[in-house]
């Protein structure tokens, strides 16, 4: 079996310490000391390494060997570029690169140099240290200094990448730097140990060893930047300031950089405090802000709402016209206006304005758009209102219409009939039997404009709130017995069935209420009931129910369709204003019965199919008399 040398790997570890702890220190007095004794320090590891990668490897396993340069320094010496990146800005870390890149080609230059004196010139070599590194390594060195630029790019790009994946620093940085890592101890063994025997021992080593070093600079580095890296630095730039370069540059960006976070943060704070929802978006369309009113109106979040998820807060029957709209005016780079619903968790719907507007950078080239949304909810409801408003006035004012319209024919009916038959009573040839016809006919046409003009009078009394209660003890029986016995002549002249149906006893038939209006109520179903039946026949009466008296007019004719059943409650109504009923009646009768039924708080009802008649109900308190026996 294998066995690991745990000696080598403690020192290596130890390394590994102490070449972080370098680099970070370094970099953490990059306040008082600047970037350029990091980027001293960098530069030198690349030598170190570089000689280390094609002379020295330590053996901790039958199958492992590790070289510290390449596994150590030039770990490193990525992740502190990785830091720069992180921490300062992309030019800095392109100017680390370049540097590192430059004092490579430089070395191998030297190294190239260093050559030709051996091979020119006998060389004095007191401590008889080997030469054969002035042969090997610039090919290394040209290698490996390529392979670095790649991984420099690398970084970068993975790192981005990575970032849109996971929050976590440390995932980030892992999964980073093991990725570049692999690339580079791939392809850095390939391209300068292609002619070794044992290739492939050497990059399964190198495989291994950086990434077990990836893991632990992920470690260390994320400890820094969780626990050192916290706050804002304040420059305090020394006589280095005008050396470095990099720092003037540093200085500069930091004061750019405040400006900007000035800016965001009174940005914020305008977005917060103004009353309509603000978004932004990328040119794309997709959302990548919104502020907390936007969140309040259409109950999303700030992370629900990101890219597409706002659409999630639309309703349903408007989010397919909405994303059309907008994602073709995005493509149009036109302003976007729309009127849309939201739709809360909570079930309530809240109606928006949203308007967008596209923003431009200093080419004149949009990138991205600026979005508020209003709560319009109150003004559509009120514009709701106001439509259902019209339209009732429009109802009622063709409703009046045709009422008036029945108003004249119903009083000028009668009115035709009462003049023309007493000018036929002046002829004098008149037998006695004409002339009561005659006076018959006189009175039944005075009786219908009286009704007529009683109903005017009762709903004008209705509307004007001016009709008043008069409670009396009332024989209910009695009353409906009287009723009977005034249509039963009117339904039997029409060839139809009148018949009555009492629910109590005589002693339990006395309640207390208004006796006119209970008249009025019964009479005007059993009047419409008469009206509208033609063949078979009309059945009332009345049966006590859980406390209450339900009364009922039941008939056999048209019946009502089930769109106009709750109409013709209303006043001016009649089932059907275009049929030829219309123009028997005012069309308030049954109006009059629900107003005073209300009165007196009882309810009215109907139950109808068309053509198979209707019945009407209507309930009564039950307020029984108790008679005292003395």
């Amino acid at each position: 079996m294998d066995t690991l040398n745990f000696y080598q790997i403690l020192i290596f570890l130890f390394q590994g310490f102490v070449v972080a702890f370098l680099i970070l220190l370094l970099f953490r007095l990059r306040t008082m000391i600047g970037l350029g004794v990091l980027f001293t320090s960098l530069g030198l590891f690349q030598f170190i390494q570089v000689f280390m990668a094609s002379t020295l490897y330590f053996e901790i396993s039958e199958v492992i060997v590790i070289s510290p340069g390449s596994s150590v320094l030039f770990s490193a010496t990525l992740f502190a570029i990785l830091l720069i990146y992180i921490k300062e800005d992309a030019m800095t870390a392109r100017k680390l690169i370049y540097a590192l890149v430059i004092a490579n080609i430089v070395l191998c230059f030297l190294l190239l140099s260093f050559r030709m004196n051996i091979e020119g010139a006998y060389s004095y070599n007191p401590f008889d240290v080997s030469t054969e590194f002035f042969y090997t390594n610039v090919f290394v060195l040209f290698v490996g200094t390529g392979i670095l630029y790649l991984d420099s790019i690398l970084i970068i790009f993975l790192y981005e990448f990575v970032s849109k994946h996971t929050s976590s620093l440390f995932l980030r940085m892992l999964f980073t730097m093991a990725l570049v890592l692999s690339f580079d101890a791939v392809f850095f063994t390939l391209g300068s140990f292609w002619f070794f025997e044992d290739i492939q021992k050497i990059m399964i080593s190198g495989l291994v060893s950086k990434n077990s070093m990836a893991l632990v600079y992920s470690i260390l580095f994320t400890v820094y930047l969780k626990f050192f890296e916290r706050e804002e630095y304040q420059a305090s730039y020394m006589a280095f300031k005008d050396i470095f370069h990099s720092l003037t540059y540093k200085q500069k960006f930091e004061v750019a950089e405040k400006a900007v976070q000035f800016s965001k943060s009174r940005y914020h704070t305008l977005t917060n405090l103004v009353p309509v929802g603000i978004f932004m978006t990328h040119s794309d369309g997709k959302t990548i802000f919104v502020n907390s009113k936007w969140c309040a109106i259409s109950g999303l979040s700030q992370e629900e709402a990101l890219n597409d998820g706002w659409l999630n807060a639309v309703h349903p029957d408007d989010r397919k016209r909405l994303k059309k709209g907008w994602y073709t005016a995005a493509d149009k780079r036109e302003t976007s206006d729309a009127e849309y619903r939201f739709l809360k968790p909570d079930g309530s719907i809240t109606w928006v304005l949203g308007r967008a507007m596209p923003e431009y950078n200093d080419k004149h080239q949009i990138i991205g758009y600026v979005g508020t949304i209003t709560d319009i909810t109150n003004i559509k409801l009120y514009e709701l209102e106001l439509n259902r408003l019209k339209e009732k006035a429009e109802e009622s004012d063709r409703l009046k219409s045709a009422f008036l319209a029945n108003m004249s024919h119903e009083i000028r009916t009668p009115m035709n009939g009462i003049l023309g038959l007493a000018e036929l009573l002046n002829e004098p040839k008149l037998s006695g039997d004409e002339q009561q016809l005659y006076l018959d006919l006189i009175k039944e046409s005075g009786a219908r404009m009286l009704n007529i003009i009683k109903d005017i009078i009762d709903i004008s009394r209705i509307a004007a709130d001016q009709v008043e209660i008069s409670i009396d003890e009332v024989d209910i029986n009695k009353q409906t017995k009287d009723l009977f016995e005034l249509f039963k002549p009117q339904t039997d002249k029409k060839g139809i069935i009148l018949s009555l149906s009492n629910g109590l006893p005589s002693d339990d038939a006395i309640i207390k209420t208004d006796k006119e209006k209970f008249n009025t109520v019964i009479t005007n179903l059993i009047k419409n009931a008469i009206k509208y039946t033609n063949d078979g026949g009309i059945e009332f009466g009345y049966q006590k129910d859980n406390g209450v008296l339900q009364f009922y007019v039941k008939d056999t004719g048209m019946g009502i369709a089930k769109n106009r059943q709750k109409a013709i409650f209303e006043r001016f109504v009649q089932a059907n204003i275009e049929d030829r009923y219309a123009l028997e009646g005012a069309g308030i009768g049954l109006s009059i019965a629900k107003a005073y039924v209300e009165m007196l708080e009882g309810e009215i009802w109907l139950e109808s199919k068309e053509d198979q008649g209707s019945t009407f109900y209507f309930t009564l308190p039950y307020t029984k008399v108790e008679f005292i026996q003395g």
